[in-house]
């Protein structure tokens, strides 16, 4: 959905391909690597729910302001909007970088045999899910997606993020 909506904003499709991957990418792994603190100060079930709210805090904000920013950065230079649109997609590329891993430290603590699973489902979400975020936007546009991916982050978290009872001998 944001290559969709990025295109126009940076003139060309290969230009949105090239700087929202990247961008997701690089902030995501940022804020992949910042699970681990995270986890070291709240419980795992927390820092999930801090994720998605985040992820939807974001999204949310976007959803509001991203269309008249972009019309205000518009008459800036290739350059400028390049940087522009990485640093609008960072936020939510750092929150987004998050629920992965914490779910991982989750299952590894509970049933560490289901690790490739995860690996396994999320490598196949993730293929699913792009294409049918191209083919949703098309149809629905940007905010119905945005909104769609909000409500499943949101479920997500409500679903992982509850403590699971200790299983006593």
């Amino acid at each position: 959905a944001f290559i969709h909506r990025f295109t126009l904003f940076l003139g060309h499709p290969l230009y949105a391909v090239a700087v929202v991957l990247s961008a997701f990418l690089v902030f995501a792994g940022l804020g992949s690597g910042t699970t681990r603190r995270l986890m070291d100060r709240v419980a795992v079930e927390r820092a999930i729910g801090l994720a998605a709210g985040g992820i939807a805090l974001v999204a949310v904000i976007y959803l509001a302001l991203l269309p008249d920013l972009l019309d205000i950065l518009r008459p800036f230079s290739s350059a400028v909007r390049v940087a522009a649109a990485a640093a609008l997609i960072a936020p939510l590329g750092f929150c987004m970088g998050m629920p992965f891993p914490l779910g991982l430290a989750r299952i590894e603590a509970r049933t560490p045999g289901w690790i490739p699973w995860a690996w396994a489902i999320n490598g196949c979400a993730s293929v699913i899910g792009a294409v049918l975020a191209a083919i949703l936007a098309i149809h629905f546009g940007f905010a119905a997606v945005i909104g769609f991916a909000v409500a499943l982050y949101l479920l997500a978290a409500g679903v992982f993020g509850q403590r699971l009872p200790t299983a006593t001998p």
